[in-house]
């Protein structure tokens, strides 16, 4: 009976170095090594031990080959395309206006909050948050209109404060 343990020290060192010439680095040639014991190991074929050699050599090369395939379809994005997410300051900035706004709709009713909040966060229908709130429509649509006066009147006020 062939162990994976034998198999592994008596061919592991050619099958490194035949990935090696194909790839040229030694990063790719030992996940082509590994692989290809890994697949040689797990394959539902009964392998022919006369033929053991080669039968591994034909694995690397079949997965070196799919490796190819892959990077062929990726396309190297140019190194000048500018980084769009917010940097740290815009982040913290945003962290702060939502903090604010937070502590804002705590000091509003807690139905007008639930109005503005179910309107400008899940962009409910006027007629879903007069359901929701067991309001007419017209209390729902006067709730969000209130809600967003305040919260702009609160945010006017806090540009014009020195700080």
């Amino acid at each position: 009976m062939i162990t994976f343990e034998h198999v592994y020290r008596t061919y592991a060192t050619d099958v490194f170095r035949f990935a090696l010439w194909m790839t040229g680095d030694a990063a790719q040639a030992d996940d082509i090594t590994s692989e290809t014991f890994v697949r040689a190991w797990t394959s539902p074929k009964r392998i022919r031990t006369e033929t053991l050699k080669a039968y591994l050599l034909t694995i690397a090369r079949n997965f070196y080959l799919e490796q190819r395939r892959r990077q062929k379809r990726r396309i190297e994005l140019p190194a000048d395309i500018p980084d769009l997410a917010p940097g740290p300051d815009r982040l913290t900035e945003g962290k702060a206006e939502l903090d604010r706004i937070r502590r804002f709709l705590a000091t509003l009713p807690e139905s007008d909050a639930a109005a503005l909040i179910l309107r400008a966060q899940q962009g409910l229908s006027y007629e879903e948050i007069a359901r929701i709130l067991e309001i007419s429509f017209s209390s729902a649509r006067v709730k969000v209109h209130r809600a967003r006066k305040k919260i702009l009147q609160s945010f006017e006020e806090k540009e014009e404060s020195p700080s």
